[in-house]
């Protein structure tokens, strides 16, 4: 498969938030009572429209930010976004990111909060995404990649690794080794 390679700087640092999805709500703890409250940001047109709300992606802006929402917890209807990002379900991003598929679908059901080992391995698989997408410029390419055995990753694929810290690392590693051409 022939890659356009890609020079420059780092992309993980901060960058622009996402347009808004329409039709999920975001979420947040409440610092006073500890409850969980809605608060979106709709588009005009949906606004206008449908008043629907929207979810923008917490890990997306600067690392204050990220840091913020992650603190004060990610819905976990980021889930579907996510799965849908990698053109996959959510019980197979279930699976390679070894999430509990019961437990998830109940906290996506009820409009929970991700735990913080769910929210850390959706934050890395996100990251991950963005990485791909910059140095394979091509989302059906960083889909591709990312869903498929890599031989350089010991046979795994880029996104079954995501569950650990090392795993992602190994995974950011490989796609920097892409991006300026070392053969991994």
């Amino acid at each position: 498969m022939a890659v356009s390679m890609k020079k420059g700087g780092d992309k993980m640092g901060g960058g622009p938030v996402l347009p808004p999805i329409s039709g999920v709500a975001a979420r947040s703890k409440s610092s006073s009572a500890g409850s969980v409250s809605a608060s979106a940001a709709a588009t005009p047109a949906a606004t206008e429209k449908t008043s629907a709300k929207v979810l923008t992606m917490p890990f997306r802006g600067n690392v204050t930010e990220v840091i913020h929402h992650m603190r004060n917890g990610v819905s976990a209807e980021l889930v579907p976004v996510i799965a849908r990002q990698f053109g996959m379900t959510q019980d197979g991003l279930f699976e390679q990111l070894r999430l509990p598929k019961s437990t998830m679908k109940s906290r996506i059901s009820k409009n929970g909060l991700l735990s913080s080992a769910e929210q850390d391995r959706m934050y890395r698989a996100d990251k991950v995404w963005k990485r791909a997408l910059s140095v394979l410029e091509d989302e059906s390419a960083a889909r591709q990649w990312i869903r498929g055995v890599n031989r350089a990753l010991g046979g795994e694929t880029p996104l079954s690794l995501l569950d650990t810290e090392a795993g992602y690392e190994l995974v950011l590693d490989t796609l920097g080794r892409i991006e300026y051409g070392v053969v991994s």
